[in-house]
């Protein structure tokens, strides 16, 4: 193979990844990131004595962090040494009342029964399908290239093709009847970006993530992680720079040619952007772009926060270390987030941490579009 000199705009996860991975193949990678520090939407913030992670604070799916180590002969407890929350997390309805999800799929089952007389055995049969759809998703479709919806059609999926016309919440709904489990299965897809109405019943397999595989947290926090694939990067001869704003992608014969980064112009024999793709197409002039801005106006992005960032000096009582608020109707501001876009309170985030005290808060606000 022929090394390529490749310049990869952004530092986030997929950023990282991507550069070790050019850089086992022998290429020549260099990172660069507009903010003072790594890790994009991951970044830490570290303020008056506080340190926060200012973005995923939920780690599911260990399995995928360890392939990916595994990758390069590596594990994640070379980096960073994991912790497996105990209870997973809780959910409050109101005052002094909640409901603990467990960190083992039996206790959690044994909670669904208290609430819901048969709900137990349904929770365990719901969890097995979820299971299923777990290790078709996660261990197969998720690795493909994503270059063609083909990629989707395989032996495994067309056994389930049926789960792709309905959604989450329909098949949530026709197994449980209590308000407070129905939400707390609808959760975990919110991940993703969209409403559980409007997403495949095959997407259980967040379930299983969520009591299956249960909650983990890096003993330093989220940014553990991020330090680990620099280091990683750096070890397999990736350079990161930082401080380094890119105003435009190059192109030359319809081809791109380089970047200027901080109004320097420097080539590139491939451009690789782990930026969101909108953002990506309005470096490039309106003749080299894929898409057209009425093309994205026409689309609809996940949900964006506003977040406030609340440190405090002692250790708070009562607060486990993630507590989710449902203490609203999720179904009416949900269609005011997605159907007809507005700003509107809705439920609330908390999240407790180590080191001094800290706590993330997510406003109980959210919108359309990413900003």
């Amino acid at each position: 193979m022929i090394s390529k000199d490749i310049k990869i705009i952004g530092s986030g996860f997929s950023a990282l990844a991507a550069s070790c991975y050019l850089a086992k193949q022998g290429h020549q990678v260099t990172v660069y990131e507009k903010n003072p520090t790594i890790g994009g939407r991951a970044r830490q913030l570290k303020k008056d004595g506080f340190t926060f992670d200012i973005g995923p604070t939920w780690y599911w799916m260990p399995d995928v962090f360890e392939r990916f180590f595994a990758d390069f002969n590596k594990k994640p407890s070379d980096y960073y040494q994991l912790q497996k929350l105990s209870p997973a997390y809780q959910v409050y309805f109101g005052i002094n009342e909640f409901v603990t999800i467990a960190d083992n799929l039996d206790e959690i089952i044994q909670t669904f029964e208290s609430i819901e007389k048969g709900s137990g055995a349904i929770l365990a049969d719901f969890m097995a399908e979820a299971k299923s759809n777990y290790d078709i998703a996660i261990k197969d479709l998720v690795y493909n290239p994503g270059v063609s919806p083909l990629e989707l059609v395989t032996l495994e999926t067309a056994k389930k093709v049926g789960q792709f016309f309905s959604n989450i919440s329909k098949d949530v709904r026709k197994r449980f009847k209590n308000k407070k489990l129905i939400q707390i299965l609808e959760f975990p897809v919110l991940f993703l970006g969209a409403k559980p109405s409007d997403t495949p019943s095959f997407y259980s397999f967040m379930n299983y993530a969520d009591f299956g595989l249960g909650t983990w947290h890096p003993k330093n926090g989220m940014y553990s992680v991020v330090l680990a694939m620099e280091k990683l990067a750096l070890e397999l001869g990736v350079k990161i720079h930082t401080n380094s704003n890119i105003s435009k992608i190059l192109v030359s014969q319809k081809k791109a040619s380089g970047l200027i980064v901080n109004g320097e112009n420097i080539s590139a024999d491939i451009i690789l952007s782990g930026a969101d793709y909108h953002h990506t197409e309005t470096l490039l002039d309106l003749e080299d772009r894929a898409y057209s801005e009425k093309y994205w106006e026409s689309k609809t992005f996940a949900p964006s926060s506003l977040l406030f960032y609340v440190g405090f000096d002692k250790k708070i009582k009562n607060v486990e270390h993630h507590s989710l608020f449902f203490d609203v109707d999720f179904d009416v501001h949900a269609s005011d987030i997605y159907d007809d876009p507005k700003w509107r309170k809705i439920h609330c985030f908390t999240l407790v941490f180590h080191q001094k005290q800290m706590v993330m808060l997510l406003l109980k606000e959210k919108k359309l579009r990413s900003f």
